[in-house]
């Protein structure tokens, strides 16, 4: 079993239709959307969302 500190919550996208979900990235490196275990469109596979790179106008921080 992982250990809680090895599972990380992040932002990832569906590869099939883009919809977006909070979701956990476990230590395999596994993506899984928080509360469900597909995409509302059918697809189970799903990327991370890296928004740090090419927005100018992300901080990374909330206003």
């Amino acid at each position: 079993m992982a250990n809680r500190d090895d599972i990380t919550r992040e932002l990832a996208e569906c590869v099939e239709c883009g919809s977006a979900y909070a979701a956990r990235q476990w230590p395999t490196g596994g993506i899984q959307p928080i509360g469900t275990t597909s995409c509302s469109c059918g697809s189970t596979t799903f990327v991370l969302v890296d928004n740090s790179e090419g927005d100018p106008s992300f901080s990374g921080t909330a206003e």
